[in-house]
């Protein structure tokens, strides 16, 4: 398992990028959204002159995403192979629900916090409450009550994918990758015709939803394919090659679908987070346990789930007291670390190896995948 660190460590990398891009890019880039997630004022805090000399290229939320897709892709098929597609989704939803639930109770507090300290209605109605915790609001057409968790919906989808198709998964076929990149872009191109269709008014946007978070599964698939080099089933060129066809597939059916307005501007950060994946796998052996980097990646996933509300509102009644945005931040960050690791500890720790144990079971009764070599 030495040659996963890298996706390890990267993963805590990944984190931290879109923790750092939220707090010193959305915050003061993009107040009025801070403002409607948290419901609370405007503020109009301004920036400090040295805020700007964080935002590098690579200091970018869509470049941790998109890091995070890969790492998922290389990483799932290593549960399907001793698992039936049921014990697979049920140890998956273990997984992320309870830790995602977790943290959006927390978020939601933060904001019913910041509604009542400033005034403001308190807009999180229990339908989409109820949505959010499901994954399930984008195709439902209600609003992301933390705007991080069109990633999570997303994850959901390649799981689907993955359970139904785990043998493609575990065994290079040319022609399911082919499949999935004319499907979804098919699915791209039929969306106007689809949405004009009066059986079918009234989801428009749950099929917009739909078909953009299909698109992101062909840059997922990217991280199947380094997974199967790494078990020896595929050779270094046809790895290239299908890094390549899959890359090229995804930001066609990116420009051809809903959000056809951010390629280039998103879409270069999945190319730049494409290269720094493949350099760490290139250079996989070479990794070795960091005590910093280890601890990132094992709280990445509540740390990246719990972050946004619960940062945005601690910034913004820390700068309301008088406290510069310098300590503030640092005070945020540190505070939302020990969340973040608290929840690691209590939820999702126990939550894994209870999905894990219940999956075995499950696998046990139901038959398993045939082990594959390697």
């Amino acid at each position: 398992m030495d040659k996963l660190v890298f996706a390890h460590q990267l993963r805590g990398v990944a984190a931290l990028l879109i923790v750092i891009t939220h707090y010193f890019g959305v915050y003061f880039g993009a107040p009025q959204v801070v403002a409607a997630l948290t419901f609370s004022p405007d503020l109009h805090f301004v920036a400090p002159s040295w805020v700007p000399y964080w935002d590098f290229p690579f200091f970018k939320g869509p470049f941790g995403v998109a890091v995070f897709f890969l790492i998922s892709g290389f990483v799932i098929p290593f549960s399907l192979r001793h698992n039936t597609a049921g014990s697979f989704l049920l140890a998956r939803a273990w997984r992320i629900y309870p830790t995602y639930i977790a943290s959006l109770a927390l978020g939601m507090l933060a904001a019913y916090a910041a509604a009542r300290h400033w005034g403001q209605p308190f807009g999180a109605s229990g339908h989409d409450l109820l949505l959010n915790a499901l994954l399930v609001h984008n195709l439902a057409g209600a609003p992301s009550l933390d705007a991080i968790n069109w990633t999570l919906a997303i994850e959901l989808k390649f799981y689907l994918l993955a359970a139904g198709c785990s043998a493609a998964f575990l065994r290079f076929t040319p022609a399911f990758f082919l499949a999935v990149i004319a499907l979804v872009i098919g699915c791209d191109l039929a969306l106007p015709a689809l949405q004009a269709l009066p059986a079918l008014q009234g989801w428009q946007a749950g099929l917009a939803a739909l078909v953009s978070d299909l698109n992101y599964l062909l840059f997922m698939l990217i991280g199947v394919l380094f997974h199967q080099h790494h078990r020896g089933i595929l050779t270094a060129p046809w790895l290239a090659g299908g890094v390549a066809v899959l890359l090229a597939g995804f930001l066609a059916a990116w420009r051809l679908g809903p959000q056809a307005d951010q390629v280039p501007v998103i879409g270069i950060y999945y190319v730049y987070a494409l290269a720094t994946f493949s350099l760490g796998y290139l250079l996989r052996a070479r990794f070795r346990r960091q005590r910093l980097l280890d601890f990132l990646a094992d709280i990445s996933y509540p740390l990246y789930a719990v972050h946004a509300l619960v940062g945005y509102t601690l910034l913004k009644l820390l700068m309301e007291r008088g406290l510069g945005f310098g300590p503030a931040v640092m005070l945020v960050l540190a505070l939302v670390l020990a969340l973040a690791w608290l929840l690691h500890k209590g939820i999702e720790a126990g939550s894994s190896a209870y999905g894990k144990r219940l999956a075995a079971a499950l696998a046990q009764r139901g038959g398993v995948l045939p082990r594959q070599p390697g």
